[in-house]
């Protein structure tokens, strides 16, 4: 029945489903608004469901939305003493139906998912546009996304750092166990997603473990490759997504600068894959979808082998749907910029 994540380039199938909520049970989740926001145009969550959320912080409950029924406790625990109190045929009126419905909207969330390669430009910007025209030999990040599908083992523990390449990813990875998706939440910084994985595999050593990270997010963290080679720390794999920007904070700049942007570039000369290499790790670089799953299927093997691998994918530089952006507006002039005032610097 699991449908996929709601929220912030999630599942549109979620999204569908429960639209039609009348009661939404939220185990463990603030509901905060990167869970709720509408998505993919669509105002999705349940304005006149009634609420029973479960938290083991008070503080939570109720804290973004208004609920019905509070509950303070561990997730599981609730769950367990609620189940325990149903009947038998708890659910039965209309199962099959219910779940006909959950079937359709899987099956079609997926099938346009597998269709959807590129990014839309908003009304005003054709940011998208230029650079699927300037680097058309290079991978979408939607498209290096549907290669890590086909290359990720399906016991692996992920992490994702934030960003906009990482943030496209939202919809793609699946699980069939829990514990398997580690994302930044709370701790909420760039530089997460490295450091998660080796914890990661510290705590789970026989399990296969792959790290995100857009090449902004990880330079942050990137020190920590001068010590994940030593020869008592587990390896890992880390995919670097390679677009030479901060792309979150350049979706936002076009998008309510007129595609203009300051400040967001990085240096293309420098190649992680290399880096890597230099600290006596292995360092991949990958150009096409048949290469990133290849170099994917082969890092997650050579982990048993005690080879950390960093594969480097090189993108295009389309961005996907911007941070919160119920929280931001056009600037609006207010005053005007006259030329005329804009003194020239003097050299020294």
């Amino acid at each position: 029945l699991a449908v996929g994540p709601l929220g912030y380039n999630g599942s549109k199938a979620a999204m569908e489903l429960i639209a039609q909520a009348d009661v939404v049970l939220a185990l463990g989740s603030r509901l905060n608004p990167f869970s709720t926001l509408p998505g993919y145009g669509i105002d999705y969550w349940p304005k006149d469901a009634a609420i029973i959320q479960v938290d083991i912080n008070a503080d939570r409950i109720g804290l973004s939305k208004k609920v019905s029924v509070g509950i303070c406790g561990d997730a599981r625990m609730v769950a367990v003493q609620i189940l325990a109190r149903l009947s038998a045929s708890a659910g039965d009126t209309d199962r099959d139906a219910r779940k006909a419905i959950i079937h359709q909207a899987k099956s079609s969330w997926l099938q346009a998912l597998s269709g959807m390669d590129h990014e839309d430009d908003d009304p005003g910007t054709s940011w998208n546009a230029e650079c699927r025209a300037r680097d058309a030999d290079l991978m979408s990040p939607r498209q290096a996304w549907r290669a890590i599908q086909a290359g990720l083992p399906p016991t692996a523990i992920i992490s994702s750092d934030i960003g906009n390449n990482c943030a496209i990813g939202n919809a793609y990875p699946t699980f069939e166990q829990g514990r398997k998706y580690l994302a930044p939440g709370l701790f909420g910084p760039c530089g997460y997603g490295f450091p998660s994985i080796l914890g990661a595999k510290i705590g789970c050593p026989q399990v296969p473990v792959v790290g995100f990270a857009g090449d902004g997010a990880f330079g942050i963290s990137m020190n920590e490759m001068t010590s994940c080679g030593r020869a008592d720390w587990p390896a890992i794999t880390m995919i670097i997504f390679r677009n030479f920007q901060w792309g979150a904070e350049k979706r936002n700049t076009t998008l309510w600068y007129d595609n203009n942007f300051v400040g967001t570039e990085l240096n293309p000369g420098l190649s992680y894959a290399r880096v890597a290499e230099g600290c006596g790790l292995k360092g991949v670089q990958v150009t096409t979808q048949a290469e990133l799953t290849e170099a994917l299927v082969s890092a997650c093997k050579a982990q048993d082998d005690g080879v950390t691998t960093f594969i480097e994918v090189m993108l295009n530089q389309e961005l996907g749907e911007p941070f919160r952006r119920d929280a931001m507006k056009k600037p609006v002039e207010v005053a005007g910029i006259d030329p005329g005032d804009m003194v020239p610097q003097q050299g020294a």
